[in-house]
């Protein structure tokens, strides 16, 4: 009986930690996202190394009209961006698009992904990036 307790309550706290992790926490992910705003912009069509992210959710890969310097491997890619695709890319670039000019090994930690997506999701909705690039100037780098 006291087996089955333990195993039941090591159910309920491993899913748990799952739940919590596929919301993923923003303002943890806002930090994450300081190493990508070297390359990248949430303010539309402000691109600079890389493309801007705004209105990234839905929009075809390679296909921001605004930013001309996609790879051509990106710009064969035939997807949208999505909670999937942008989780695999942010984990592996290479293994979603090979060939993609993005020199970014990835992040491989899997809590560090779900929040940097938390926060993109908010960031890059219209109107989202205003709020979003003010808070990135309070970070301090």
């Amino acid at each position: 009986m006291k087996g089955s307790f333990v195993l039941v309550l090591a159910f309920f706290l491993t899913l748990g930690a799952q739940i919590l992790a596929a919301d993923g926490n923003p303002t943890r992910g806002q930090r994450v996202f300081g190493a990508c705003a070297a390359c990248h912009s949430l303010q539309p069509d402000r691109n600079m190394t890389g493309p801007s992210l705004a209105d990234l959710w839905g929009r075809k890969a390679g296909k921001l009209t605004s930013f001309s310097r996609y790879s051509s491997a990106l710009k064969s890619a035939d997807f949208e961006w999505n909670d999937k695709t942008l989780d695999e890319w942010i984990s592996d670039p290479q293994h979603l698009v090979p060939g993609n000019e993005m020199t970014f090994a990835g992040i491989k930690d899997t809590q560090q992904r779900t929040d940097l997506l938390a926060f993109l999701r908010e960031a890059t909705k219209k109107g989202g990036s205003q709020t979003a690039q003010q808070g990135m100037g309070n970070m301090g780098g």
